[in-house]
């Protein structure tokens, strides 16, 4: 389920996906961003790098919408 989810969040963006991980990119004309999603026991790994504000709060929105409450830890 949860790789079904990240894969329809790659609509709009660049996605290249290889097994459990997906890393989304900005299309050119946005400014650069990556986020790097790897599907772990219990969750999703994230790592980000840029300007991924906007695609963290599309991210989070979809995973309240699809799952419900989520906790979010950063380390």
């Amino acid at each position: 389920m949860v790789d079904d989810f990240l894969r329809g969040l790659g609509q709009g963006f660049t996605l290249d996906e290889e097994r459990e991980s997906f890393l989304f990119s900005g299309l050119s004309h946005e400014q650069p961003f990556e986020f790097h999603c790897v599907i772990v026991q219990g969750g999703i790994d994230v790592h980000r790098a840029g300007q991924y504000f906007e695609f963290l709060g599309m991210f989070v929105e979809g995973l309240t919408g699809e799952f419900g409450p989520v906790l979010m830890e950063d380390t």
